[in-house]
């Protein structure tokens, strides 16, 4: 359970940002990751990235994606997107099962788990993506 606290910090960040960011560090046993919660407030999915990358990459990410999806009003189209990074991000829709492990904080805050979720996924060295034969992997994340 996230403490009150914890609460009034994300709302305040909603409040001033559009979104809050929830990061989580993997270990040897686990991968990290990192989502964001506010989106659903504007009918917009939240985003999540899985993975061991750079904290604050991720941070940026998660800000641009979210910031680029709230100025169009409409969520992040599926497929390879271009943001203007030197490679493209690819996005997939995430089910039940990301609400369920990933995105804990964020069905506290709604008081609900109804909302949607996208999926982040960065490409490795040889630039292929999480679910294509080949890919690395560090990178190759479950679908969630």
């Amino acid at each position: 359970m996230t403490p009150p606290g914890k609460m009034r910090e994300v709302k305040q960040n909603i409040d001033a940002f559009g979104q809050h960011l929830f990061q989580v560090f993997g270990d040897a046993e686990s991968d990290a990751f990192a989502y964001t919660v506010g989106n659903a407030e504007q009918g917009l999915p939240e985003l999540l990235v899985i993975g061991n990358f750079p904290a604050h990459i991720i941070g940026l990410l998660l800000n641009d994606l979210g910031a680029k999806m709230r100025e169009d009003g409409r969520p992040l189209p599926l497929g390879l997107v271009d943001i203007g990074w030197s490679v493209p991000v690819k996005i997939r829709m995430s089910g039940p099962a990301a609400r369920d492990r990933f995105t804990i904080q964020a069905s506290q805050y709604f008081g609900h788990d109804t909302y949607g979720v996208l999926q982040v996924m960065l490409c490795d060295p040889k630039n292929r993506y999480p679910g294509e034969d080949g890919c690395d992997p560090r990178y190759d994340v479950e679908r969630p």
